[in-house]
């Protein structure tokens, strides 16, 4: 499946995928961390990701008590996000346009983050390298066609990713914003070498660049 694919793209790939591994498609995720909602908030979450869509649910909040829940999620062109109390009182829903473009670029960018068997050659993933050490993944996810930039040390490991996301962070209106963030530790999950604690926010690699979200993540299994 590499044969033929730039050098420092093959060396991304079986640097996170061990030879034997079953390539499915997507994972289940499990993490911890703190986000910025207005304060750093303590957060556990449990996560899929295929390549083209995924699901994040959230529990937020302090103590044993984490009233707020959040869903983000993306599929088939269409993104949605949601807060709510207990589950049961809605705070705040978002969906339509903006919301599915902004949510196609976070699909494509955790998928080659913690999916890297769904971004393979030949998955709808079209690979180039830009440099030794800077690889680009080229996605169709409508309404969007985000390209992923990554940054990789000798061995393979990812070190920082990026990529222009439809947002208006800090914005009066909706743009295209610098997205990203850098890999502080990865470990091996199965048949996954990849990252397993994080940063990234707006910004990405500006001086206007500060992280709002931090995890840890905690287990990842094949689907």
């Amino acid at each position: 499946m590499l044969q033929g694919v730039d050098e420092p793209v093959r060396r991304y790939l079986s640097h996170a995928i061990s030879d034997s591994a079953p390539l499915s498609s997507g994972v289940r995720m499990a993490m911890s961390g703190r986000i910025k909602v207005g304060l750093w908030l303590p957060f556990t979450a449990e996560q899929t990701v295929d390549g083209r869509s995924f699901t994040w649910r959230a529990r937020v909040g302090r103590g044993p008590l984490t009233p707020l829940r959040i869903v983000d999620q993306y599929a088939d062109a269409v993104g949605s996000t949601e807060g709510s109390l207990f589950g049961r009182v809605t705070l705040f829903h978002a969906e339509g346009l903006d919301t599915a473009r902004s949510a196609a670029t976070r699909a494509a960018i955790e998928s080659v983050v913690f999916a890297p068997s769904s971004v393979l050659p030949g998955r709808s993933v079209a690979w180039r390298a830009e440099s030794e050490h800077v690889i680009v993944a080229r996605f169709d996810l409508p309404p969007e066609r985000p390209e992923v930039r990554v940054r990789i040390d000798e061995r393979g490991a990812i070190r920082a990713v990026s990529a222009l996301r439809w947002g208006n962070a800090g914005e009066k209106t909706f743009r295209y914003i610098p997205f990203g963030g850098e890999v502080h530790a990865e470990r091996r999950f199965g048949d996954f070498l990849v990252p397993s604690a994080l940063s990234v926010g707006w910004w990405f690699d500006t001086p206007r660049y500060a992280p709002f979200f931090r995890a840890k993540i905690l287990d990842i299994s094949q689907y």
